[in-house]
């Protein structure tokens, strides 16, 4: 499907302009037919849609949080969504909303509004605020998906601040190890040779190693470039992405943090879908895209699939495996004495802290490790070059 910008005429008369994702001109025609608008002209906007079609994680967030207030305290929906719309500079959200309003003026229910727009508010999402729809318990839907995208942000923050400090220190490492082969290296290996003295192995080592870094760079920089060009073609092919997915996990260190951050997901998702009187099979066909691991959704897919044919969520994630023992007899002790919801919430809170402590394992054994490698370099620098130098010198003197 493509994005179509398009301007309409609405019932009053007045030009609408926006953006709207639709198979061709008829099925957006029809669209805006149903919304009351008249359509003039259209062309697709592919690039413009494809550049800004997210939304930002703390726009979403601010959105359910008002969307909370607004359907407990009893504002009309329309109303309710017209002043949010109002509040917000983000030009794919205010085009989102505005289609929203349209639609709910044309007689769609909330979520049915929503669903239109994958793009801003994921299937996932949707799906809560159905349910919370049909139970009468909006307030605690949107409240629910506002917080669990608190806690997805703030998780990504946690973990990108913690490798911040690692990621520096690679980076002026690296550029530091450039200038030092590309410029300090020859001048000092010239000022070695011309003194007509026998070479030490280490120097001799690092003579080689500047002479192949100056002489294959262009090599490397082209190797370097294919292997992330290929990495990120790769990503977009489901079988090499699953097989990536699957292999992570079984990284000594990391390995137990990619899976711990999907069954982290898995866990506080199924509570939100739970709390808001969901069906498990039918959770499971909504966790699939939370977990964000190809290797977990297959096992998802596999779970739901027993749970189909009769078996319990414990019996069914004992079968399909890849889960730990705590997950499962948790869960099988929630579903025998009623208290899932609070079993789910528990072991949400455990992951969360088992995460903040892999993290800080991490972070604690990269910062180690990199002082080493830099006492490496160091001492390779001494030994080949400033060790050589200073003794060439006390021979002379």
């Amino acid at each position: 499907m493509a994005v179509y910008r398009y301007t309409a005429i609405d019932k009053a008369g007045n030009s609408v302009m926006g953006n709207l994702e639709a198979e061709n001109e008829h099925v957006l025609y029809n669209i805006l037919k149903e919304r009351g608008l008249l359509l003039q002209k259209a062309g697709t906007e592919k690039k413009y849609f494809k550049r800004r079609k997210k939304v930002k994680p703390e726009d979403l967030i601010e959105f359910s949080h008002q969307m909370a207030f607004i359907t407990e305290s009893g504002l009309p929906l329309i109303h309710g969504l017209s002043d949010i719309q109002k509040s917000i500079k983000e030009p794919v959200f205010t085009t989102t909303l505005e289609a929203v309003i349209h639609d709910l003026s044309a007689g769609d229910s909330l979520s049915q509004s929503l669903s239109r727009y994958p793009q801003v508010f994921s299937p996932s999402y949707v799906a809560v605020i159905n349910a919370g729809e049909s139970s009468g318990s909006l307030p605690e839907s949107f409240r629910d998906v506002a917080h669990y995208l608190e806690w997805v942000l703030n998780l990504k923050k946690q973990i990108k601040q913690a490798l911040t400090y690692p990621f520096i220190v690679i980076v002026l490492i690296t550029i530091a190890m450039i200038i030092f082969i590309t410029y300090v290296i020859p001048k000092l290996v010239k000022f070695i040779l011309e003194l007509n003295r026998p070479i030490p192995l280490p120097t001799k080592i690092l003579i080689y190693f500047n002479e192949f870094f100056l002489n294959w760079w262009p090599f490397l920089l082209g190797f370097f470039i294919v292997v992330v060009l290929s990495s990120i073609i790769g990503m977009r092919f489901e079988k090499i992405r699953f097989l990536w997915d699957k292999h992570k996990l079984n990284i000594p260190k990391i390995g137990e943090l990619f899976r711990d951050l999907a069954l982290v997901r898995f866990v506080n998702y199924l509570r939100i879908l739970y709390r808001a009187g969901i069906q498990i099979h039918q959770s499971f066909a909504i966790l699939r895209e939370v977990v964000g691991n190809r290797f977990y959704q297959q096992k998802i897919d596999r779970i739901r699939e027993l749970i189909m044919e009769g078996e319990s969520l414990a019996d069914s994630i004992e079968k399909v495996g890849g889960f730990p023992p705590l997950i499962e007899r948790s869960l099988r002790v929630g579903e025998t004495t009623g208290a899932l919801e609070s079993t789910l919430e528990q072991l949400g809170s455990f992951l969360d802290r088992q995460i903040n402590s892999n993290v800080k394992k991490i972070t604690t054994l990269l910062e180690p490790l990199l002082l080493i490698f830099i006492g490496l370099i160091l001492i390779f620098i001494i030994l080949s070059v400033i060790w050589p130098i200073y003794g060439i010198l006390g021979e002379i003197g």
